[in-house]
Order: C-alpha cells, then sequence, then structure tokens
C-alpha cells in the first residue's frame, strides 16, 4: 500500500468519495478490499486497470450485500473486464470456480 492510501484509510470524510477517486486513481488490491464498502463494484471494473481476476469474483462479483440494489456486478461484467485483461477463458473460468469453493 502507498503513502496515499494509507493515508486515505485514516479519512473516513475523503473515503466516503471513493467513487469519485476511483477515477483518478490506481489502487492497490490490498486498499480496495480495506475500503470495499466505500465504493460501486461497476466502478470499479470500469477505472481501475490492474485487478487480478481472484479479486474480481471474490471481492465484486454479485455483490448486492455491499452495493447499491442497481449497481452489483454480474458474472458478464467481470468476464468483460478480464476479458480485456486478456485473460483466457480456462483463466476466468478457474478463478470463478476458485470463488465458489470458498
Amino acid at each position: 500500500m502507498n503513502e496515499y492510501e494509507k493515508k486515505l484509510l485514516n479519512d473516513k470524510n475523503e473515503l466516503s468519495t471513493m467513487n469519485n477517486l476511483l477515477r483518478k486513481y490506481q489502487f492497490s488490491e490490498e486498499f480496495l478490499i480495506k475500503t470495499r464498502l466505500y465504493y460501486d463494484s461497476w466502478k470499479c471494473l470500469k477505472t481501475q486497470t490492474n485487478l487480478s481476476a481472484d479479486f474480481c469474483f471474490k471481492y465484486l462479483y454479485d455483490r448486492p450485500d455491499l452495493d447499491s440494489a442497481d449497481d452489483w456486478s454480474d458474472y458478464n461484467d467481470v468476464y468483460r473486464y478480464l476479458k480485456q485483461r486478456n485473460l483466457s477463458d480456462e483463466e476466468i473460468s478457474k478463478a470463478f470456480m476458485k470463488r465458489e469453493d470458498n
């Protein structure tokens, strides 16, 4: 985690604008995990460019408990994101199945 991320963790007012911050900065997965309550999953998929398949399926996929009712990410959203990152169907399927094992 970089210094900016550490600073943000201590500033709840700033964290309340995470959906906007996602557009401006690339964050580490470690930071995104710790701040998961402060942003919508589909906005994270739209703005962050280097998320792992495991992260996407564990923390972003199908999470209406963390996102607003109309702003959660389904399998196709995650699949499209991962295909843009040049992951194979096999890699995506493996990450999805790993998520179901947890």
